[in-house]
């Protein structure tokens, strides 16, 4: 069965709003769920609720930002480290935040009263606090201004409007972010997302291959159909899925062994018809294409083709199963790691640290960088463990979420500069260099658990 879905950049939750009608006001709004790490901008008790998009002026416009209502004079302080990029003072007094990301957070209905009446007499020592002009640099947290009603909330309670708009203009809405920056849960969120500024290139990374337990293979980006086990009986559950060395095909392998070669993937034997001692957990191609191995639970390794037997940890009594290898750039070696985090080298594969028994959830999978000087550990709650020349670039567990998806399988891109995590709930998950190119769970199509991630 083929199976392509091609799908766009969209958020990892999606808003359940529709678009607005009318004004062009759908050129400028994101309904993507975002969720920018943010100071809450007003100090002391205050309120709000999700008006995102609500109607104003008799619908011929819709509210951008979310009111966060209080008193006047409550103190206005920065959402996020940045530079006063505007001021208005006209008495509808208003002031703009820029970080150094591009991002602008905007703060409307500024004071413009004495304190403790409704005067309107615009004082600039009631409105922002001293140095804060256009060019000021400001930390989160720091007293920027007072809360008011200046402006068209002449008639309303005292209120900041606030705003968050990307570098490109479009506004999103703020509501989540204001959640999350009190410690309120919002949607599977329940902490902002930590990780590292991610820099997404497709040449990186053009697209990847999903595979569910069925042997189902999803492709997202610019990532071919080569074919599927979907649909075929199997006597074991599919567990990895291994791209050739030109991208123009793969091997899917069963739990018992068994291989099945798409594309310009070469069959070189398996171990679908040998009893084994314990089950087939992983498997790696050779450098040139024409051989790979299959490891095993207790570290038995088969090699088949171009694949050279290095030795194994098959007669060894081991702390815990091992869950994968990773083969050398040369060939000419591997590395078994186990589910504690322990590394187990072979031939010319260097040992470049270990988790040491110590690891704080089972190791799921490994990855080696381009280089083959260093390699990353995947546990099943999402979190990454980099060793030699691997760089740390993000990890679901720094997501936020308030129940952690489990990971399953992790896949890197050509320059090693990022990787997707794939969560057995169908979710594709970028980080640093890696794009996010859409998963299944997005799509609205996993109908059995995703098992494998790889790079096309």
């Amino acid at each position: 069965m083929r199976r392509r879905l091609v799908v766009g950049l969209v958020a990892l939750a999606a808003a359940s709003c529709l678009l607005p009608t009318g004004t062009a006001a759908a050129a400028i709004e994101s309904h993507e769920v975002v969720y920018r790490r943010i100071t809450f901008p007003v100090l002391g008790g205050a309120s709000y609720s999700n008006t995102w998009m609500a109607c104003r002026d008799g619908c011929t416009r819709n509210h951008e930002g979310t009111d966060i209502f209080g008193k006047k004079m409550q103190i206005l302080v920065a959402a996020h480290d940045g530079k006063v990029a505007w001021t208005k003072t006209d008495g509808n007094n208003q002031l703009t935040i820029t970080d150094d990301r591009g991002w602008r957070y905007v703060y409307v209905h500024i004071n413009n009263d004495t304190p403790g009446t409704d005067d309107g007499s615009n004082l600039s020592q009631f409105m922002f606090f001293p140095g804060i002009e256009v060019g000021a640099k400001v930390t989160a947290g720091q007293p920027i201004a007072y809360l008011g009603d200046s402006g068209n909330a002449e008639n309303t309670a005292p209120h900041l409007h606030f705003e968050i708009r990307p570098r490109e203009g479009v506004v999103v809405n703020s509501y989540w972010s204001l959640m999350l920056a009190q410690g309120r849960r919002v949607n599977d969120r329940c902490a902002f997302d930590s990780n590292p500024e991610r820099d997404p290139s497709t040449e990186a990374g053009p697209g990847y291959w999903t595979l569910t337990s069925d042997g189902g293979v999803y492709s997202f980006g610019d990532a071919p159909f080569f074919g599927s086990m979907s649909g075929v009986r199997l006597n074991s559950p599919v567990i990895s899925l291994t791209p050739t060395a030109t991208r123009d095909g793969y091997w899917e392998l069963a739990g018992d062994g068994g291989i099945f070669s798409f594309g310009d993937a070469r069959f070189f034997g398996s171990t679908g018809g040998v009893k084994l001692n314990q089950p087939i957990v992983g498997m790696a191609a050779t450098p040139t294409g024409d051989g790979y191995w299959l490891v095993a639970r207790d570290g038995g390794i088969f090699s088949f083709g171009d694949a050279r037997f290095f030795g194994s940890t098959g007669g060894v009594k081991l702390n815990q199963p091992i869950i994968g290898m990773a083969p050398t750039s040369t060939g000419d070696g591997y590395l078994l790691f186990a589910s504690d985090g322990g590394v187990f080298t072979f031939g010319d594969a260097k040992f470049l640290g270990s988790l040491g028994g110590r690891a704080p959830a089972p190791v799921v999978d490994v990855a080696p960088t381009p280089s083959g000087d260093g390699y990353w550990l995947l546990t099943s709650t999402g979190g990454i463990f980099s060793f030699g020349d691997a760089v740390f670039h993000g990890s679901v567990d720094w997501i936020g979420f308030c129940e952690l998806p489990r990971a399953v399988k992790l896949a890197t891109t050509s320059t090693g500069g990022g990787y997707w995590i794939q969560t057995a709930d169908g979710n594709t998950f970028a980080f640093g260099d890696a794009p996010d190119h859409g998963s299944i769970k997005r799509s609205g199509f996993l109908t059995k658990p995703a098992v494998a991630v790889a790079s096309a």
